[in-house]
Order: structure tokens, then sequence, then C-alpha cells
């Protein structure tokens, strides 16, 4: 088979880090990091392959035949029947809630399910208004086939379709067990395409009985929404089988179908780089996520603890505990008819009606800096692509920086950044073999990095509502402290509307030499 040719924007901070608990912030959600950095094969490799066989650049795939479904572990037709799912709402988080992880908690809705006819008899509308609750059981094995009938009126970019797991609303850092699997739409596809299905997993160590930690994503890479305003299947089988990933993580094989053809295989990729050579990432399923946890197991459709709701139908859901062969994929497809045309009712109050616009950078172009400019003034600066200089923290002694901190406004993580490291001059042990990151940091509270892992607190008083205009244009008074042994950030955040805001990370664990420098990602910061 002729290699896909990969081109992948990488974001922020993606795999093997840690979430912070405070306030917006923790899963795929709106502050959420996504990859950014390339991954793929060269056009050159891909022109040295062996086309014979193959038609229009791609081998043909091996016809399959249909096979008998085993018993489901769990069915959900959407039919209007009591099945056991109930629906559920955002709500604010209560004060003694335990979702330290998320920006809301999931509360019992009584709004009015609409059905309609779907892909297979009927399906369930959802209008942005409510998600469902499955009360889903895991299966206890890392095992297991998930598959559903999606028809969105819109995606919200790491907005919720299905997500299942443990104490998906914590923060990990905590030592809770998080683990989920998120599908969900990214713009991880070339030239920021946007990709539905994503398939986004988590497993973290703190708790995990094997010490695995990681967060996997996969995806058919073929730069298209699949289900939007048309009726498509999402299957995701997980094999079980151990993968040492390159990235130094553990994961499980897995394999992505779309109405019941396969369009990636980790376990192929895995032996033989069908799909790509550069195995730069875990592209295959976190462990753990429907094996016993240390809290009620959740299971959710069209809601989670920070993104907009969901808009549109689902049906038929199946959950297995197998991992389905491509042949049983197929007769599972083969159940429905996705020629169904569908009407889409409007949201209750009108919420919904219409998709969303494309959000708009805030415009700066007239901000005057008068200092050190650190990125581009239309906040058009990628992530890890501009620095400030690198700074020396003596051990014993504090070192204060002031800047004014300027945002898009998009998201939650487009401002500041600290980075700790132990030399004085690159970013990267690309330039210096020794380089090592204690911590990153991000103005979001999240973070990661070889002495984050174990860090004593991270804490903020974030009005986590007006984040994104009080921190635009906040004059940003930052000391880092070195400790010694460990490190600890302090940000004393002043709004251009004169409320104050605190933020602080400390026990950063560090055993060398101290430096830190400022970077941005969507942003600028005007260093005085």
């Amino acid at each position: 088979m002729k290699k896909k040719l990969l081109s992948i924007l990488l974001c922020g901070a993606m795999i093997g880090t840690m979430m912070t608990a405070c306030g917006n912030n923790g899963a795929p959600g709106s502050n959420e990091s996504s990859p950014q950095s390339e991954a793929g094969n060269s056009e050159a490799d891909n022109s040295e392959e062996d086309n014979s066989g193959e038609q229009g650049g791609e081998e043909a795939p091996a016809e399959v035949t249909p096979e008998a479904l085993p018993e489901a572990f769990a069915h959900y037709t959407f039919d209007g029947e009591d099945e056991g799912y109930t629906l559920v709402k955002q709500d604010n988080k209560a004060e003694d809630s335990i979702n330290d992880g998320g920006t809301y908690d999931i509360v019992p809705s009584d709004a009015a399910p609409i059905y309609a006819d779907g892909a297979v008899g009927k399906a369930l509308y959802m209008d942005s208004t409510y998600g469902v609750d499955l009360n889903l059981e895991p299966t206890n094995t890392d095992v297991y086939t998930v598959s559903f009938w999606v028809n969105a009126r819109f995606f919200f970019n790491f907005g919720p379709t299905l997500q299942i797991g443990y104490n998906i609303g914590r923060a990990a850092d905590a030592g809770n067990n998080v683990t989920w699997i998120n599908v969900t739409q990214t713009t991880w596809g070339a030239d920021n395409a946007a990709l539905y299905p994503t398939i986004w997993s988590r497993n973290e160590a703190s708790d995990a009985q094997d010490g695995t930690d990681c967060w996997p994503w996969m995806s058919g890479w073929d730069d298209s929404a699949h289900g939007k305003q048309e009726w498509a299947m999402i299957t995701i089988v997980c094999s079980g089988q151990k993968q040492d990933g390159p990235t130094g993580t553990t994961t499980v094989g897995a394999q992505y179908y779309l109405n019941g053809q396969l369009m990636y295989d980790s376990n192929e990729n895995y032996t033989n780089h069908t799909y790509w050579e550069e195995w730069t990432w875990d592209a295959s399923l976190a462990p753990n996520v429907m094996q016993p946890g240390d809290s009620e197991f959740e299971s959710y459709f069209g809601i989670n603890y920070w993104d907009p709701l969901y808009v549109g139908y689902v049906d038929d859901l199946y959950v297995y505990d197998q991992a389905l062969t491509a042949g049983q994929v197929l007769s599972l497809y083969q159940l429905g008819d996705p020629s169904v045309a569908m009407e889409y009712p409007n949201a209750a109050d009108g919420a919904g009606a219409e998709e969303p616009a494309d959000p708009v950078a805030v415009d700066h172009s007239s901000v005057e800096i008068t200092g050190t400019l650190v990125g581009a003034q239309d906040c058009s600066t990628a992530f890890w692509t501009e620095f400030s200089d690198v700074v020396a923290v003596p051990s014993g002694e504090s070192v204060t920086v002031n800047f004014k901190n300027y945002s898009s406004q998009l998201e939650n993580w487009n401002n500041f950044v600290v980075i700790l490291q132990n030399v004085a001059d690159v970013h990267s042990a690309d330039d210096n073999a020794d380089y090592k990151e204690y911590a990153v940091v991000r103005a979001d509270n999240f973070g990661w990095g070889a002495g984050y892992e174990n860090i004593a607190t991270a804490e903020c008083d974030w009005n986590w509502d007006t984040f994104k205009t009080d921190i635009d244009g906040a004059d940003v008074e930052l000391t880092i402290t070195n400790n010694g042994d460990s490190a600890d950030i302090e940000a004393k955040v002043t709004s251009a509307a004169g409320t104050t805001y605190t933020q602080s990370y400390k026990g950063i664990a560090v055993d060398g030499d101290l430096y830190y420098c400022l970077t941005v990602d969507g942003s600028f910061i005007d260093i005085q």
C-alpha cells in the first residue's frame, strides 16, 4: 500500500503532559492543547513507492465478507424507549464539586427528548440544550468495540460527541485515575483542515495499575469532517494489543472504521509502518479506559465538562466486550440506511439554530509597544516559534519580570507561556543534547515537563467566565524562585479594568542550573 502523505500540525504541548486543576482546563476542552509538529513521509518518499496494482495512488481495499454479529454488551436504539439513558445539561460547579478539572458540573435535565426517523429506526436529536448520560457500565477489559451513527448539524472543535471513561472532569495532577476516549472534531489535518472523527484518548499514570501515561489520538487523516449533515457510522475497535510507542508510552492497538470500511489500523502501522514511516507520536488508544477505576464510570454523548453542547442526531450506539472483525463491522453498518434525509429542528429559544461563525482574533494593531516585543501583534505567532531572552535564576534567589500580555481571545491558551530549563540558550534537544525542560506552564493553568510531574501545587483564582478578556492587555508581574531542588512560579495579573488575579506553580523539581524564558501562542507580550 502506498504510504499516505501525512502533514499534521501539532499544537501547544500534547502527549505525555500533565493537566492542572483550576477552572477551565483539563480534558479536550476549550483550553486544551492540540498537536503542533509535522509528522509523516516526504513527497520524495512517496514517489519512490511501488504503485503496482494501485488505483488512484492507493491500493484497492481487500474485499470484506459480512459476518454474524455477537451479542452486544450494550445497545441504545434511541427509538424513544426506556433504555436507561437520561438527559443531562451543564450547570455551574457546586462548591463541593469534585470536577476540579472541568468548567461545569453535569446535572439532570428536564428537557423533552426530540426523536425523528434515523439511519436505523428512530434517532435522538440534541439541540444544544441537553446531552445524554448513557449510564453505561464498563466492559472491564481492554478489548472492546464502540460504534454509533452520527448526523451533526455542525461540530465544535473539541466539542463532545461520544466521551467515556473514569473521572472525566477531574484534574489528573490530583492523583485521580483519569481515563477517557473523546470522539471529537479537531483542526489537526493538513493546513488546519477539520477532522471528524478525531479519536483522542487519555490514560493518566498517577493511579494506573500498569504505570502507563499517554495521550494518543488517531483519525483517518483524510482532512474531512464526516457525519456533518450526513449519516456516518463511526466504529472504534480496541484490540488490547500492547504497543510501546515512539514517545516512550504504552498504548493498546486499535482500528477505526468509517461506514463499515477500515480507515486506520494502529496494529498494522505499529508492525509495518503501513501508514507512515516517521512515527513520532502514539496513534492508537490509551489503555484502561474500560477497566475498573477508583470512581464511577462515566459515559456521555453530546456533552462534556467544558465545551458547547452537540447539535445533531445520534442513532444506534453499540458497545461490545470484544474486538469486532472487519466482517462484523460491515454487518453492523449494513443494518442502517445512511440515505435517510434529516431535518434539523430549531433549538429551544433559538439556541443552536445557526452554525456559529468562525471566531476572529482581536485586532491589536494600534497597541503601542514600549518595551521588547515577543510575538506578532496580529496574534499569528504559532506555539514554540518565538522566545524572549533566556535568564538565569541562581540557587536561593528570585527573578521578577514585568510585561503586558495581549491575546487573540480565541482560546484560553492564547497567552504567555513560561519555560523553565537547564541551559542558557536553546529550546530543543536537537540543538543541545543536554537540554531539559523542568516545566512549561501556561497562563490557563496547564503544564508539563520532567520537573512538573510531581509538582506540589498549581493554583489560580481566575474568573473563567471572563478569563479571555481579563488577560488581554493585562499587566503581569512574574516571579521565578530557585529553591535549590525545586522552583516556584508566581504571577500577579492585573486586568485592564483593574481586577487583580494570582497564579502559582510551586514545587517544580529542579536538579541542576535553572533558566527561564517566555514564549507565546496566538498572542504577544511587551516586556517592560
